[in-house]
C-alpha cells in the first residue's frame, strides 16, 4: 500500500499546491481587485476575518513542524527508550535492500525482519540503517539479530536493533527547518503586499471570505484533513501500526464476501463479515474491509482468514498481511 499512498499524497501535494494558492490568486485578481469602497466589509468583522486568516496560517505551520520536523526527534527519543526498556525479541533478517545515497561513506540498507509480536504472533517490519561496518557483514539474509520492540506500540518505530545508535539527520531536519522559515517568509510577503495594494487607508477592511489570504489556507487544511484520512483509509496510521505490534493473531472463519461498492485507484473495496475464538474462548465477530487490485479479486479469501485482533477490543481487527504475504510466497513456490 506505501506506493498508492505516496501517489496519492503526491497527487493532492500537487492539487493543493496549484488549486489552493494558483487559482484563488488569479480568480480573485481578476473578480474582486481592485475592492471598491461600498465593498468594504466594517472594520469589526476585518479585525474577525483576519484573526480566523491568521489562525489558519498559524495552524499549518504546527502541523508542518510537528509533522515533518519534530517527528523525527520525537522516533530518536522513542527509540532510545525502546533500547532502554523495550522488549528483547530475536529477528531473522528476511530481505536486504541497498538504498540508494551513503550517510557519512556508509550504505544505507532497508531491511525486512521476521520476529514475534509483543502476543507471541509472528510478524514482520522493515527498518532502515546505516551500516557503519559494512566489511563484517552483519546484514545478510538468514542471520537473526538481537532487537527491542516497544512495550507501547504507537507512532513509527516501534522496533529497534540491539546496539544500534538512532541518531537525527541534521541535513534533512535544517532543510525541513528552512522550507518552514520560507513558508512563514511568503505568507508574511503576502499579507505586506495585500496591505500594501488594499488598504487605502481603511486597513483590513478590503478583506473577505473569497480573499486568497483565507481561501488558501482553507483548501490546504483540506488536504492535510485528506492526507490523515487517506492514511487510515489505508491502515497506514499509528493506530494499525500499534495493532500489528500488540494484536493477537488467529485465524477467522469468512461468513461473507461482497464488494462494497466503493473504489480507489479503480481498486474495488471488498468487505468480509468474519467471526472468531478469542484467547478467552469468547465468540467474536468482526468487518474487515480492504481495497483489492482486479487481477488479485479471483484469488482472495472465501473461507478462512488469518487476521490480528486487539486483545483489549476483539472487534477491532486486520488482516494479517505477513501471514497472507507468507502463503502466497509458499503457493508461488509450490508453483
Amino acid at each position: 500500500m506505501k506506493n498508492p499512498l505516496w501517489f496519492w499524497g503526491a497527487f493532492l501535494l500537487f492539487f493543493a499546491l496549484m488549486f489552493a494558492v494558483g487559482v484563488p490568486v488569479m480568480i480573485y485578481g481578476q473578480a474582486s481587485y481592485p475592492v471598491p469602497l461600498e465593498a468594504r466589509i466594517a472594520p469589526a468583522w476585518a479585525l474577525t476575518m483576519l484573526a480566523v486568516s491568521v489562525g489558519l496560517w498559524l495552524g499549518l505551520l504546527y502541523v508542518y513542524v510537528d509533522t515533518l520536523v519534530l517527528a523525527g526527534v520525537r522516533s530518536v527519543r522513542r527509540m532510545h527508550d525502546i533500547l532502554t526498556c523495550g522488549e528483547p525479541r530475536n529477528a531473522l533478517i528476511e530481505q536486504v535492500v541497498c538504498l540508494p545515497g551513503s550517510v557519512d561513506g556508509f550504505p544505507q540498507l532497508r531491511l525486512r525482519l521476521a520476529f514475534d509480536n509483543l502476543s507471541g504472533t509472528p510478524i514482520t517490519d522493515e527498518l532502515v540503517l546505516v551500516d557503519s561496518k559494512p566489511m563484517q557483514r552483519r546484514y545478510e539474509v538468514g542471520r537473526t539479530l538481537p532487537a527491542r520492540l516497544s512495550r507501547s506500540p504507537g507512532p513509527y518505530p516501534n522496533m529497534s536493533l540491539e546496539g544500534g545508535t538512532p541518531e537525527i539527520n541534521h541535513s534533512t531536519l535544517w532543510l525541513r527547518a528552512s522550507i518552514g522559515v520560507l513558508f512563514v517568509a511568503v505568507v508574511a510577503s503576502a499579507y505586506g503586499v495585500a496591505w500594501h495594494l488594499q488598504n487605502d487607508g481603511l486597513g483590513w477592511t478590503f478583506l473577505s471570505l473569497g480573499h486568497p489570504l483565507l481561501i488558501c489556507p482553507l483548501v490546504l487544511w483540506v488536504f492535510v484533513v485528506g492526507i490523515r484520512l487517506l492514511m487510515r483509509r489505508l491502515q497506514a496510521d499509528a493506530a494499525a501500526n500499534a495493532l500489528k505490534y500488540r494484536g493477537v493473531g488467529t485465524v477467522a472463519i469468512i461468513d461473507d464476501v461482497r464488494q462494497t461498492g466503493a473504489f480507489f485507484n479503480e481498486q474495488p473495496q471488498v468487505e468480509f463479515q468474519l467471526r472468531f475464538t478469542d484467547a478467552a474462548g469468547q465468540p467474536q465477530r468482526a468487518v474487515i474491509r480492504r481495497y483489492v487490485p482486479l487481477i488479485d479479486l479471483a484469488t482472495i479469501p472465501r473461507e478462512t482468514m488469518r487476521i490480528i485482533y486487539d486483545p483489549g477490543n476483539p472487534s477491532r481487527v486486520q488482516m494479517d498481511q505477513d501471514a497472507a504475504r507468507r502463503a502466497w510466497l509458499g503457493a508461488t513456490g509450490a508453483g
